[in-house]
């Protein structure tokens, strides 16, 4: 038979009491690091954003800039300054009307 005395003895208030504040103390620590690990990270998550919102702004006028200067008009002044001439005449050359053969 299990001596009860050394159990109550064991588990006495003081005891269970010391415990408990041992494990909320603990628990209370452990919350506060997980709270910091995720504000470091709300940091990294948030610098990330604001260098993609500044990528984006940037790509778009990268854009901007590519479709002027793909506008007729700036090409046809770049071709004059290059040195081409408009042709006066315009030569088609015939081709053989095409078929299947076997």
């Amino acid at each position: 038979m299990p001596n009860l005395d050394s159990l109550k003895k064991l588990f006495n208030y003081q005891t269970v009491f010391t415990v408990t504040v041992f494990l909320l103390v603990g628990l209370a620590i452990i919350n506060l690091v997980s709270t910091n690990i995720l504000a470091t990270q709300g940091f990294a998550v948030s610098e990330s954003e604001t260098r993609t919102l500044k990528l984006e702004k940037e790509n778009h006028q990268l854009s901007v800039k590519i479709e002027e200067a793909a506008r007729l008009g700036s090409l046809e002044a770049m071709a004059v300054q290059s040195g081409f001439v408009r042709s006066k005449s315009i030569v088609f050359a015939p081709t053989p009307p095409t078929f299947a053969s076997r």
